[in-house]
């Protein structure tokens, strides 16, 4: 009993003194710009951040871990961008539940294997946006996925001549005020951004569904051109993203 009675004094008198170590090397650093290598400041600074990661991680469902490894990536590095780009949409795949974690991980392999040029962190950004945005605005899962496939094979720098910008192919002077209105969008560039791109034409989409009240009408809306060709091409995207494992209902 003696002996616990001294350690607790010890843990008493030496907790507060190593809290004070800690705030003056942080003053020092903060007046003269500098601090020690591996002080006591880092060492908690990074136990912090490594706590961090690990929670985040196994916050992650098993088929985001299997199809990150799938891409020669570790949990760690998408944990670690997204702490590091707190603003990205990325942010969400933590509040997903499982089965939307499974269907942002099977749209994050199916970009892949429709263009080989997008780089695998960019495809979990497009991903998680489709599944984000497609609850948001109402829009059927498969379809919003069919359509960036069917624009530009998800490259989010694909532009066409007519003006049309991003994976989802927006014009920017015909949608500028809807899309700085509705979906956060300042400026034509914005189209450009694996995230904002995906959500713009997500948005698009909704409102066509919603004013012509059916999909094939509105996919002709969409694209402004010839609607036979274009609906068997996002049909059949919508089957082959199923098919990799997408639940359309969610």
């Amino acid at each position: 009993e003696g002996g616990g009675f001294l350690t607790r004094r010890l843990l008493r008198d030496i907790v507060p003194a190593v809290a004070m170590v800690c705030a003056a090397l942080a003053l020092v650093h903060t007046f003269q710009g500098e601090r020690p290598e591996n002080s006591p400041v880092d060492a908690v600074s990074e136990w912090s951040r490594e706590r961090a990661v690990a929670d985040r991680v196994s916050q992650l469902d098993g088929t985001v871990t299997s199809t990150l490894e799938e891409m020669n990536l570790k949990p760690e590095d998408l944990v670690q961008w997204q702490m590091e780009n707190p603003e990205s949409v990325l942010r969400r795949l933590w509040r997903m539940d499982p089965a939307n974690q499974k269907n942002a991980s099977v749209i994050a392999l199916y970009i892949l294997h429709q263009n080989r040029n997008i780089q695998p962190l960019t495809a979990w950004r497009e991903a998680v946006s489709f599944v984000h945005y497609s609850h948001k605005y109402d829009v059927p899962l498969t379809l919003a996925v069919a359509v960036g496939n069917a624009e530009s094979h998800f490259d989010p720098k694909a532009r066409s001549s007519y003006g049309a910008a991003g994976v989802m192919q927006v014009v920017w002077r015909v949608h500028s005020y809807l899309l700085m209105a509705h979906a956060g969008l300042e400026a034509e560039e914005d189209l450009c951004h694996p995230e904002k791109g995906v959500s713009a034409g997500i948005l698009l989409l909704s409102r066509y569904m919603k004013t012509y009240g059916s999909t094939k009408k509105a996919l002709g809306r969409y694209c402004g051109g010839g609607i036979e060709r274009y609906w068997s091409r996002v049909s059949r995207g919508m089957k082959q993203v199923a098919s990799y494992g997408l639940d359309p209902e969610i």
